[in-house]
């Protein structure tokens, strides 16, 4: 070997040794990280506990769907006009904060005209309230159903043969007072958009329909402000046991728009899997960070035949996720038997007011195929507990996070009878930084929605723009979800 060789070999060996063991001077989150690996994060937080594309894994962690509390007095709303048939069936609520009013459609049948086969046998009521608890139904005057005996009542005008359940939502595009309102509703023909400057009076040009065919179910739509486009949850058309006797075809499909006028084809996206009960019955979805939230209305057809929601979640509309079957799925409980709400429920999505998410529902004391008499209450929980992670019984639990850039301060929404505390870690080797572990963090102790979290005199804001991930450490805690802002 000649000497240039031997000197090029022995700077190796000097260089190689002198590095081993010792740790680089790099900095934890000075990896390059590509564009790719960042847009798998959430475009917008709050980030929840259940969201995989936020959250790496967990340890010692029981999740759960966090039980909504019913409100004492419920049932708010009931049958007390003749013309509201069956009774009150449901419907959609907003609280309007231009009027200071709750703001209700709500469905009615009338058994006679159904079975009669006659026009408007499916109605929308309309009501009002200063609290969503006292309601009251004006007299609207603006729909006549020809040869009936009520030709005052607080029917809207909308619908040319009926109005079978509504979906009312703001216009979050609205360029006129017109258009304040939009709404969907099934209707011989198809399931249609329509406005409204009021939401006494819709108007509909009923073309381009968002679903060509009859889609009996509780359709429902929301505005994904994200991607800037309408999803509307409705009843495929196609099915696989098609032409078979005593097959239940109650599933969720899914269309999209980004005009109102223009829509995709309808896609199934949610069907009963093996041990869920037959039938999907319906959802009504909601949006709350970067995520979408279904309640879902299982309907156990031909057996108990009752109707109960469980709560699942989505990234994009399409795929959605189930918490496992031995969990706490439901965010509501039928009542007892003979309650109001003994046998079917049926949820809507919340209004979101101040700390507080409201849910109101319809519920009935009888089973899907026996007549009752149908009333709406609510139910409520604190702003975004809607999913819950918990330490398991006299265990620490751990929640890791993918890595993230840091843009701003860590505020948690948290319960702990214990303590919570949080460490930072390096985004790629998965090192605690310095001055930066669980026991440098101040611990969150008690109850609180958007709490921030601090290292002594530290907070999240000091490392800006760096790549880190984040390791919650809960001990007789529960996380329901975290920002950074």
């Amino acid at each position: 070997m000649n000497s240039f060789k031997l000197c090029c070999l022995a700077i190796y060996l000097f260089t190689f040794t002198e590095g081993f063991g010792q740790k680089s001077d790099v900095k934890p989150w000075e990896v390059p990280i590509s564009e790719k690996q960042l847009s798998k994060l959430p475009a917008k937080g709050p980030y929840f506990v259940i969201d995989d594309r936020i959250i790496e894994d967990r340890w010692n962690i029981e999740r759960f769907v966090v039980p909504l509390e019913k409100y004492k007095e419920n049932p708010v709303m009931e049958k007390d006009l003749p013309w509201e048939g069956s009774g009150t069936l449901g419907g959609s609520v907003l609280f309007d904060p231009q009027d200071e009013l709750y703001k209700m459609w709500y469905l009615v049948w009338d058994s006679a005209s159904y079975y009669n086969k006659l026009p408007f046998s499916y109605n929308i009521c309309y009501a009002e309230s200063a609290d969503g608890i006292k309601w009251e139904k004006p007299i609207l005057d603006v729909f006549d159903r020809k040869g009936e005996s009520f030709k005052k009542t607080n029917f809207i005008k909308l619908g040319r043969e009926k109005t079978q359940d509504i979906d009312v939502e703001f216009n979050p595009k609205s360029n006129s007072p017109e258009n304040k309102f939009v709404a969907i509703h099934n209707e011989a023909g198809g399931v249609f958009v329509s406005y409204s400057a009021d939401g006494k009076t819709f108007n509909s040009t009923f073309k381009n329909p968002a679903v060509w065919y009859h889609s009996d179910t509780r359709n429902n739509f929301v505005f994904d402000e994200v991607r800037d486009r309408w999803f509307v949850f409705v009843r495929p058309k196609a099915y696989a046991g098609e032409g078979l006797k005593h097959v239940n075809r109650r599933r969720i499909a899914v269309v999209e728009s980004d005009d109102l006028v223009n829509w995709s084809h309808e896609q199934t996206v949610m069907v009963p899997e093996e041990g869920d009960v037959t039938d999907f019955y319906g959802t009504s979805v909601f949006r709350s960070g970067d995520l979408f939230f279904g309640l879902l209305q299982l309907y156990d057809a031909s057996k108990t035949d009752k109707v109960l929601t469980e709560l699942v979640w989505s990234n994009d509309a399409y795929q959605w996720f189930r918490l496992p079957t031995n969990a706490q799925k439901s965010p509501l409980d039928l009542g007892k038997e003979n309650d109001w709400d003994g046998g079917q429920i049926y949820m809507r999505e919340p209004i979101v007011k101040d700390d507080e998410m409201r849910f109101y529902y319809a519920g009935n004391e009888t089973t899907h195929n026996v007549p009752g008499s149908p009333a709406i209450g609510f139910a409520t929980t604190k702003l975004d507990r809607l999913f819950g992670a918990r330490s398991l019984p006299d265990a620490l639990g751990r929640i890791l996070t993918r890595p993230f850039e840091v843009n701003g301060d860590l505020f948690i929404n948290a319960d702990a009878e214990g303590e919570i505390r949080v460490e930072v870690r390096s985004a790629i080797r998965d090192e605690v930084l310095e001055g930066w572990s669980a026991d440098d963090c101040t611990p969150f102790v008690g109850s609180g929605i958007n709490t921030p979290i601090s290292w002594g005199d530290k907070k999240l804001s000091d490392l800006k723009g760096e790549m880190i991930r984040l390791r919650f450490q809960l001990k007789d805690g529960t996380l329901y979800s975290f920002n950074i802002k």
